[in-house]
């Protein structure tokens, strides 16, 4: 295997593991672990509702969601040297608090242009691009 081939595998697997603890910090509302897998000068858009700039305001937006369970499927991912470009369906449910069910709220695409840093691969762009009408997905969240 070429260095090049054995590079591009190892980013895969890094982009996949940002995704994973993407959906593990949402789903504690853990807004500062969250905001450290964006690049400080990141964008995160939820088509519909809002864009969100920089860390601080991605953190506040995560730690404002204290119910919901995030799933992520197959990325398809297409990596450049130290950007990439990433497009992974999402699933969010919602827990009801009690631990007796889960409804579902909302599914979609996350559209990604990710970055290579000092600190690892990071998102600087997030697009969400629901399925759904955003006003009742929100409605259900908040």
């Amino acid at each position: 295997m070429q260095k090049t081939e054995m590079q591009n595998l190892l980013d895969y697997v890094a982009i996949r593991q940002l995704n994973a603890k993407y959906n593990r910090y949402a789903d504690l509302a853990d807004g500062t672990s969250y905001s450290n897998l964006f690049t400080e000068d990141a964008e995160f858009n939820i088509v519909g509702e809002a864009t969100y700039i920089g860390r601080e305001q991605i953190a506040a937006r995560c730690n404002a969601t204290t119910t919901a369970v995030h799933v992520t499927t197959e990325p398809e991912i297409d990596i450049s040297g130290d950007t990439a470009q990433q497009r992974v369906r999402m699933l969010t449910v919602l827990q009801d608090g009690k631990g007796t069910r889960n409804e579902f709220v909302a599914s979609g695409w996350y559209i990604d242009e990710l970055e290579r840093t000092e600190e690892g691969w990071r998102y600087h762009r997030r697009r969400v691009e629901l399925d759904l009408d955003i006003n009742a997905v929100v409605a259900k969240v908040k």
